[in-house]
């Protein structure tokens, strides 16, 4: 291999690396919005759970009175 074929070589892998750094980059922020909106879901949805408990437990009330029902009028 002469010093011209070292270089040309050598030119190659430099800008492979160069574009590997960017995909990596991209990569990365990517990884990192997708981590940021998995945060949010999980918010939404702890929020959610909290509100159907809520919901859960106002409904079991409901039906917690000391009063018999009304019998049916036919």
């Amino acid at each position: 291999m002469d010093d011209e074929e070292i270089k040309s070589e050598l030119t190659d892998l430099q800008a492979k690396i160069a574009f590997l750094e960017v995909a990596n980059d991209e990569l990365e922020q990517v990884l990192l919005s997708q981590h940021k909106r998995l945060e949010q879901v999980e918010v939404t949805l702890n929020e959610l759970r909290n509100r159907l408990k809520e919901q859960a437990a106002l409904i079991e009330h409901l039906g917690d009175s000391d009063e018999e029902p009304a019998p049916p009028h036919y």
